[in-house]
């Protein structure tokens, strides 16, 4: 018996549009600097599940390498302390560049 199935696919991704940065963004465009924070949160999202992957792959690591653990896994462990210095998800509001008033 002989059972003809479609071959599976990965699933299409969502292509976002390319928006400017929020610096490049005109603030009376309200349109644009919603856009532009739904950008900035999504790269970061993006780059905190990297962090993440690094986090799995770690464990997975240690758990196949035993006892040599610290010379096979050293790489990921670079790799991890870096994402978790640098890749954390950060709010629109911490994007956006504080305004200063000018003192006269």
């Amino acid at each position: 018996m002989t059972a003809t199935a479609d071959p599976w696919e990965y699933p299409t991704q969502r292509k976002f549009d390319d928006v400017a940065p929020l610096s490049e963004v005109d603030p009376n465009d309200t349109a644009a600097v919603l856009r532009s924070r739904a950008l900035a949160v999504r790269e970061s999202w993006i780059k905190a599940m990297e962090g993440r992957i690094a986090q799995e792959e770690l464990k997975k690591c240690y758990r196949a390498e035993g006892v040599n653990h610290y010379q096979k896994c050293r790489h990921l462990v670079d790799l991890y302390r870096t994402s978790l210095k640098e890749k954390r998800v950060q709010g629109w509001r911490t994007i956006e560049e504080p305004k200063t008033e000018e003192s006269a």
